[in-house]
């Protein structure tokens, strides 16, 4: 992934060479949310009559607005220790002092906003839905079904670049559009002939609005963090937030809440499932932030490609009930890995131009101080 030639990088306090950093990143990010997925899909598939689809959305919204509140919390008592307790800058040669103590951070707090609350609002609104939504079209299709048509929502993109905005794609793009709309096509028929009792056309209904609301919450979140400059912890703790008490509105409203206190009574371990899975894919997100962050977004799109497919082999691995190898389920699966070479193979001709780009820059600089000396 050309991450050696990179200066370290500094993760958790402690200096790391580029190379072993990137797989640490990597690993943990791939791990981490594919244990997340193995325990969502293990919660819906396999603990007896579990139909509680909002009460998994609202664990897993609340614990992401809750640790953003915890991080920048932190983040602010361990500022204002550096600088003293008082808010003076403290001298260069003057020692840090110990980090704060938990007594010490003002957990009531909320820093300055930065964007909008009527922004925040409408984003947590199409977050809420998507969450919510998109646990409950698994109630209709499997989970690779349902994780395939997340991954498509590259299609309707390209559609309307191409159809309204005149704009061309790379032809790896077009292969990986037409590689994962007919895996999503083959999928939908190996429910059909695998369960024909299921309401999958439902289920694909669901997740096909999933694509549109996470669409429209990604471009309120760029408005938020780009046009406002928002920081990212400040969006994930209103968006998430916000969005929690939103589909809390719903549990209390639809009477959800008090059948899933029944059940977690009956079940004590599905309240830890839940709240585990919500933590470990907390982790996830947080170790693919890192990575995007310090190795780029090309790096971040070969793990996201590496995830994918792991998730599909795993559940196809762990969870065969509902996913029987019949003929059109092994070319859905055949379609949609050669998607993912796609995608895999549109990184690495970014990487390499990237490279190149590099290396004609410091060609450049190389001559530029060759001639001023």
């Amino acid at each position: 992934m050309g991450v050696i030639a990179q200066p370290d990088v500094v993760l958790l306090g402690r200096r790391v060479a580029a190379d072993q950093a990137f797989v640490w990143l990597a690993a943990g990010t791939i791990v981490s949310i594919a244990l997340a997925s193995y325990l969502e899909e293990f919660v819906l598939k396999a603990l007896p009559n579990y139909d509680f689809f909002f009460t998994m959305a609202f664990f897993e919204l609340a614990v992401f607005g809750v640790v953003s509140h915890v991080t920048i919390r932190l983040r602010a008592a361990t500022e204002l220790a550096s600088l003293g307790g008082d808010g003076t800058v403290a001298s260069p040669g003057a020692a840090s002092g110990p980090p704060p103590r938990w007594s010490d951070v003002k957990w009531w707090r909320l820093e300055p906003r930065s964007a909008p609350l009527r922004l925040y609002a409408i984003g947590a609104a199409c977050l809420a839905l998507y969450a919510s939504l998109g646990k409950l079209a698994y109630k209709y299709v499997n989970y690779v079904t349902g994780t395939v048509l997340k991954s498509i929502k590259l299609v309707p993109v390209m559609i309307v670049s191409v159809a309204w905005l005149g704009r061309s794609y790379p032809p790896h793009d077009y292969a990986a559009a037409g590689f994962l709309t007919t895996s999503a096509v083959m999928f939908g028929l190996g429910e059909a002939e695998s369960n024909p009792e299921a309401d999958y056309a439902l289920g694909f209904a669901l997740s096909f609005v999933c694509l549109g609301l996470t669409a429209a919450q990604s471009n309120i979140a760029d408005a938020c963090m780009r046009d406002h400059g928002a920081g990212v912890d400040e969006n994930m703790l209103y968006v998430n937030g916000f969005g929690a008490g939103f589909v809390l509105a719903v549990l209390v409203t639809s009477g959800e809440i008090f059948e899933a206190f029944r059940y977690f009574a009956r079940f004590p371990g599905a309240f830890a499932l839940l709240f585990v899975r919500s933590v470990v894919f907390y982790v996830g997100a947080w170790l693919y932030t890192l990575l995007m962050k310090h190795f780029g977004a090309v790096a971040a799109v070969a793990v996201t490609t590496a995830r994918k497919a792991v998730t599909v082999m795993l559940s196809f691995a762990l969870f065969r009930s509902d996913k029987p190898l019949t003929a059109k389920y092994v070319a859905a699966t055949a379609l949609f890995f050669g998607a993912i070479a796609c995608e895999y193979h549109k990184s690495e001709v970014r990487r390499r131009r990237e490279q190149r780009e590099e290396r004609a820059r410091g060609e450049e600089r190389a001559m530029g101080a060759k001639g001023g000396g």
